[in-house]
């Protein structure tokens, strides 16, 4: 550890003064940061703590959305009805990180600001079509979650600015979401990779939303463009499901690590692809319009 400014705000307005004048670093449930510095792979002059920023914990519907606070953690993701019935792959996510300390201290907003490949919110959330809502001394302005991570560990974040909150799409008729997580352990582990699908049935039987996204498989979290072509207007299948998860690789661009090889990530995202999507049809069979 090394020595540091810090500051702990006790409004937004203070945050964004604070932030516009130092360019600190800001800390919500420690969960990255801290570790990090104890290894010495940070070396930030000043730390700005929002923990205790109650106006941006809270989950709510506005205006026919879904929207979250940037510090809202991922066990008030899991224990929310409203996420439960309305993004129940974000809650499925939410439930994968970490051990039950992290998933209490952990935050949406941190999770979506370190940026990472195999962040665990991210995939589902692209499904929802979310917008990340970034605040500054001056401006306040939406930007579209795909277009939020530039590269591994990189946002559009400019300076002084910060996540203020995340609003989704709301799901609506015959609809189904779902989420999968391939690590080498149930719990405590970074994904090797993850799928997460959403898909909403038209009155005809046919596809009229049909979005897939993907974390650890890419330098950024991605949406499944290709396969959601193949899949858009079509009558659902497990044939045309294992057409998406092939088209699936045109999205991707893995690499090999210590969690998996290159190989192994070409040879299972397919797989993954294919049982979210079929999951995500049953879920919708069995929905009244």
């Amino acid at each position: 550890m090394h020595d540091f400014e810090y500051y702990q705000p006790k409004s937004n307005d203070e945050l964004t003064a604070v932030l516009d004048r130092t360019g600190g670093r800001l800390v919500a449930g420690g969960t990255d940061v801290l570790p990090r510095m104890r290894r010495g792979q940070l070396t930030d002059a000043c730390l700005i703590d929002i923990s205790r920023l109650a106006d941006l914990r809270y989950i709510r519907q506005v205006d026919g959305q879904l929207e979250f606070g940037a510090l809202t953690t991922y066990a008030e993701l899991i224990a929310s009805p409203l996420i439960q019935q309305e993004a129940a792959a974000l809650a499925q996510a939410a439930a994968t990180v970490g051990c039950p300390q992290t998933r209490y201290r952990g935050t949406v907003g941190g999770n979506l600001a370190n940026a990472s490949p195999a962040a665990d919110s991210a995939p589902p959330l692209l499904t929802l079509d979310a917008d990340v809502h970034l605040f500054s001394a001056k401006t306040a302005r939406a930007v579209p979650l795909r277009d939020f991570f530039v590269g591994p560990g990189k946002t559009c974040l400019e300076a002084g600015e910060y996540i203020h909150h995340v609003t989704t799409m709301r799901p609506s008729g015959k609809w189904g979401a779902a989420f999968y997580k391939l690590g080498k352990r149930s719990g405590m582990a970074i994904s090797i990779a993850s799928v997460a699908a959403y898909l909403e049935l038209g009155a005809d039987g046919r596809l009229r939303a049909a979005r897939l996204a993907f974390g650890s498989v890419a330098p950024c979290p991605v949406r499944g463009s290709h396969a959601e072509e193949v899949l858009l207007g079509k009558v659902p299948s497990l044939q045309l499901f294992e057409q998406a998860g092939r088209a699936s690789l045109a999205d991707i661009a893995p690499i090999g690590d210590v969690r998996a090889s290159f190989e192994y990530r070409v040879h299972v995202v397919p797989v993954l692809a294919q049982r979210v999507l079929m999951t995500a049809w049953q879920q919708s069979e069995k929905r009244s319009a």
